[in-house]
Order: C-alpha cells, then sequence, then structure tokens
C-alpha cells in the first residue's frame, strides 16, 4: 500500500536538542538548548563510498547561543526527521542511542544587527571514536565476522549492522590502524559467498551500517532483481490526483559522467595484467583480465523479462578497433605486480589476490562509469544503497515507432550511490539530491568485427631527418 503523503516534500520534524558538555548550576544535569526555531535549513549526506553519517545545520540566531551554551564543538545533536507516513526516518534521538556530534562551526557572519548566522556540522558518533582509536590485531575467521568485531568492539555502535556473507577463514594483522581503515583493508580482500563478486562496500545509512557487495546490492542471493524503490520521470506533472505520482516528479537532472574510455583503459575497467610473486615459493604467476569474459559471470543492475543475466548490455561495446585488438584483448594497459605469501600464518591462507584484485577495481570503476545526478521530492524511505528506475527522455522529435520518447540506453535500473537530504524550514520543504551510478544499459550495444582504425596496412607515414624536413617544409 501506498504511503499516503500530505504534499511532496513536506516532513516531520521534532525538537532540535544541542546537548553541552556544560552542566547547569553545576548540577551535572547538561545544559540543553532547542535550536528547532534557529534553523534555516539542514542536510544529511549518504554515500557508498563514506563509512559514516553526516550533515551540516544552518542557523540564524539572535539568543548568543555561541556564547551561552557554549558552542564549542563537543555537543551532542538530537532530534528525529522522517516523511509523514514513511516507516523509515533519521532518529538521533538519545532515546535511539543514535544521537550526532558536532565537530565544526563555518561561515559565522551577522544576519543582522541583532543575529548571526552560522553552520554547525556533524557527524556520527562513531566517527568520533574512529579518529580515537587504534587497532593492533590480529583478526581470524571470515571477513564479514571481522567486520562485525570491529563496529561493535572498537566503533562501539549500538546501530544496527548488516553485513554480507563472505567466502574464506583468514587471518589478518592490523598494524595500528585506525577502525575504518581495518575495514578499509578487509573490504578489498573480501568475496561474496552467493556471486562472482568481489567488489565490496562499507557504508552508513538510515537503516544503520552496510557490508555489502555490488551484486548484494543489486540483487538476491537467488539472481532474481532486488525491486525499485521508487520510479522517477522528469516528464511526471502535478496532475492533482494522488501525491505519490508527484513524489516521482524530477525537478532536474544533469549527467555526470557517461563514459571515459582512456581513464577507464588506464584503470584496468576493461583489461588488466596481474604478475604475482609467491615470497616463499620463490615463483611468479601472471593473470588476465578480460572485461568481455568476465561479464556474464556476474550479476548486474539491468537483466531481462526473465531475471537472466544478459550476456553483452554492459558499458563497453565489442568491437575491433586496431589490427584486430579488442579493448579487453590488450592487458597492460593497466599492470598490477603483487607479493604474495603462502600459509604465512601458520595454516591459514591468504586472500586470493587473482581473484579479487582485477574483479574489483573493474567493478566498482564500471559501476561508476555513467553517473547522473537528479533533484526530486524528499522521502526518507530512499537512500543510499536502493535500487530505483529512472526514465531518461530521448531528447529528439517523437517517431510513430518510438512513442516512449526514452533514451533506450539509459533508461532502467540505477544504484543510488549518493544521498543528500536537503530540508528548508523556510520553503517547509524537504528535497531529495541523488546521485546514480549504472554497469549496464538497458539496450546492448551493437557488436562489430570490421576495424574501426586500420584500413591500408601500407598507408604509413615517413621519416625525415632535420636537413630533409626543412627541405620538405620550404
Amino acid at each position: 500500500m501506498a504511503v499516503k503523503y500530505d504534499r511532496p516534500g513536506a516532513f516531520q520534524l521534532g525538537a532540535v536538542n544541542l546537548v553541552s558538555y556544560t552542566s547547569i548550576d553545576d548540577s551535572g544535569t547538561p545544559k540543553r538548548l532547542d535550536i528547532r526555531n534557529l534553523i534555516v535549513e539542514f542536510n544529511i549526506y549518504e554515500d557508498l563510498n563514506s563509512p559514516f553519517l553526516s550533515g551540516d545545520i544552518t542557523l540564524i540566531d539572535g539568543t548568543n547561543a555561541i556564547q551561552e551554551l557554549p558552542i564549542t564543538g563537543f555537543e551532542r545533536l538530537e532530534f528525529f526527521f522522517r516523511t509523514p507516513g514513511a516507516t523509515k526516518g533519521f532518529d538521533f534521538s538519545i532515546k535511539s542511542g543514535h544521537p550526532m556530534f558536532v565537530y565544526a562551526l563555518e561561515n559565522r557572519q551577522g544576519a543582522n544587527p541583532r543575529s548571526q548566522m552560522y553552520t554547525l556540522k556533524f557527524i556520527s558518533l562513531e566517527a568520533i571514536r574512529d579518529n580515537q582509536d587504534r587497532i593492533s590485531q590480529a583478526f581470524t575467521g571470515s571477513t564479514d565476522q571481522m567486520i562485525l568485531d570491529i563496529c561493535y568492539n572498537y566503533l562501539k555502535t549500538k546501530k544496527d549492522v548488516l553485513v554480507e556473507e563472505t567466502k574464506g577463514v583468514y587471518k589478518m594483522v592490523m598494524p595500528r590502524v585506525k577502525p575504518s581503515t581495518a575495514i578499509k583493508m578487509i573490504r578489498k580482500n573480501s568475496r561474496a559467498l552467493h556471486y562472482e563478486n568481489s567488489g565490496f562496500l562499507f557504508y552508513e545509512n538510515a537503516h544503520g551500517f552496510q557490508f555489502k557487495s555490488y551484486e548484494g546490492l543489486f540483487c538476491k542471493k537467488d539472481g532474481s532483481p532486488r525491486p525499485v524503490k521508487a520510479r522517477y520521470s522528469p516528464k511526471v506533472k502535478n496532475t492533482g490526483e494522488d501525491d505519490i505520482y508527484n513524489l516521482q516528479s524530477v525537478e532536474d537532472f544533469r549527467i555526470l559522467s557517461q563514459f571515459n574510455t582512456l581513464l577507464n583503459t588506464n584503470n584496468g575497467v576493461y583489461s588488466s595484467r596481474l604478475l604475482t610473486h609467491d615470497l616463499f615459493s620463490k615463483k611468479f604467476n601472471t593473470f588476465d583480465f578480460d572485461y568481455n569474459l568476465e561479464y556474464s559471470k556476474q550479476n548486474h543492475l539491468e537483466k531481462d523479462a526473465r531475471g537472466d543475466k544478459r550476456d553483452n548490455n554492459g558499458i563497453l561495446p565489442f568491437f575491433n578497433y586496431d589490427r584486430g585488438n579488442t579493448f579487453g584483448s590488450k592487458n597492460e594497459g593497466a599492470l598490477y605486480l603483487q607479493s604474495t605469501t603462502t600459509k604465512v600464518h601458520n595454516d591459514y591462507e591468504q586472500p586470493e589476490v587473482e581473484e579479487i584484485l582485477q574483479k574489483r577495481i573493474s567493478q566498482h570503476l564500471a559501476v561508476n562509469a555513467l553517473d547522473m545526478e537528479i533533484i526530486v521530492p524528499g522521502s526518507t524511505e530512499i537512500n543510499v544503497g536502493d535500487i530505483v528506475h529512472f526514465s531518461m527522455p530521448k531528447f529528439a522529435s517523437p517517431t510513430e515507432e518510438d512513442i516512449k520518447d526514452q533514451d533506450v540506453y539509459l533508461t532502467g535500473r540505477y544504484l543510488i550511490s549518493a544521498a543528500r537530504h536537503q530540508v528548508s524550514i523556510v520553503n517547509k520543504r524537504h528535497t531529495l539530491v541523488l546521485e546514480l551510478v549504472k554497469d549496464s544499459f538497458n539496450k546492448a550495444y551493437p557488436e562489430e568485427i570490421m576495424d574501426l582504425f586500420t584500413n591500408n596496412e601500407d598507408d604509413t607515414g615517413s621519416a625525415y631527418s632535420a636537413t630533409e624536413l626543412d627541405e620538405f617544409l620550404l
């Protein structure tokens, strides 16, 4: 059943409390200040590439709270925010155990003779603990269990932690690093249990902390696509009907990046070569990666009507670009050197670098090859890591054969890689700025066997000496 909204962009916001480290008259009761009526705007940021939630809040202060509280960058921020009727919101209340931490004050300036404007920046409490602690410990077990260990014993979170199961039992030694650095090391050496996947992410959204692979975000364990959370289209207008349709209207959009062949080639998206050297056995090995060969082994955002994997609807069309070579057949555009050690930790195997490194790099960059930003009415039901459908306009006059007037390649399923919940108190509106990425297209690119650059093998340039060149130019 669809959630009923008062209007697009509606939101619920109660008291917004700043809790000081100082007490009231030395009573042991901390000073509290409800800043709800001082707020101009606040933002909450979610990002697949960031382990913690963050945000900022802009105030017009005529109470001199900076001095009276005082505000020093050691305050607890408590509030609850959600879309009316939504089952999930952002609960930063002390009751939930998930308050935020104020860490910076910026852009302080006079608003008028009796008030000032400034911005407070806040972040999850776990981020503060992350900066205060270091891990010097050996972890043994599966990498998903290592993540849980760090979250509960070092970050000391009270939030839910959702982890995807991983392959293998390893021993990893953390050389006095921050918990977030240890998590990064672990996820880079993780392989999904249910997928041919090694591209893992660790991030926080409204549901808690998430440790998931790209394929785990795209589909379920059985390979079936995960359902979309929302369907967005620039064409949806205010019809005066159910406001659920207005929530699907895209106010603005822009394509940040659609492809970068040179960058993808240099970074190993299409192909790469890995050279390994085992320090114990003194053996060298070579492993080549070809995007076109690996594509069909993995699950992707776009699937056919039966839910099957598509073989050729990735970001790289199959064609001969130069003397019969494809972009996947030349392997040394990206070259990796890696030292390995066999059972350096007693009987524990090391993570299989040849099964992880090239796949992880290619998959991460392929997912982010198509990058788009859309602005839509806000909803706390939509979070980073969700799947949405976006209908891309064709930007051409419609024909009788193409009555839908949509871009056949770019229309389809997208992964939310970043989300900005922008709330204007002045305008009483919640706006959602979403960054969308995509690793496959709704329609496959055409395949060709013709050679793109080579027409005549005998048609080559000439070499000139300096003297000959002068004569040639004259």
